[in-house]
């Protein structure tokens, strides 16, 4: 079966990450005992669990039953055995990057996602630091320029309204804030 079609039916999806220039893998979805809130696989101090492949992921899903939404989680994990293709590849190091061209759409794009994944996750462990970050005008406004084009394509060409370089040292700061929230399994 499919990686989407298996996805989209449980509202589960495999995520590559990109940390520290290697590949990691974890699962991103919504909670459907919890009011479908979006969640990623945490351990019970909050850590982000990072898995070296999606089969040492896939392999803890069913013994692990302290992971968010467990019952439909286990049975994402059971038919998507065997299946290595991530749903989305999210970077963690693009928001570390000493130079962000702004003629890079793919980079803006790659962005724009991880912002989302990060955002997610700094509410569902409330993450007060996290959080703060994200409430900061010059992130808020990145993030409604990012939407206008990627999403509801109501700009036709690409602007970002705020600072690069002041937009940089912020996202330098969530990706530090988030370096120390990573648990890898090797």
């Amino acid at each position: 079966m499919d990686t989407n079609i298996i996805s989209e039916k449980y509202c589960k999806f495999l995520l590559e990450i990109v940390f520290a220039k290697r590949k990691y893998y974890t699962v991103f979805g919504a909670d459907t005992s919890d009011n479908n809130i979006d969640k990623l696989l945490v351990d019970p101090d909050g850590s982000l669990l990072l898995f070296s492949t999606p089969m040492a992921l896939l392999s803890l899903v069913p013994k692990n039953t302290s992971l968010f939404d467990q019952e439909a989680l286990q049975e994402w994990a059971r038919e998507m055995n065997g299946i290595t293709k991530p749903y989305a590849v999210i970077s963690f190091d693009d928001l570390s990057k000493e130079m962000i061209d702004l003629g890079d759409l793919e980079l803006f794009r790659s962005i724009y996602h991880t912002l989302g994944i990060v955002e997610d996750y700094s509410k569902q462990i409330n993450d007060e630091r996290l959080l703060v970050l994200f409430e900061k005008d010059i992130l808020l406004r990145f993030v409604d320029d990012l939407a206008n084009y990627f999403t509801w394509s109501e700009n036709k060409t690409f602007k970002i309204s705020v600072d690069i370089d002041v937009l940089s040292l912020h996202l330098k700061e969530i990706y530090e804030r988030l370096k120390g929230r990573l648990k890898i399994y090797q």
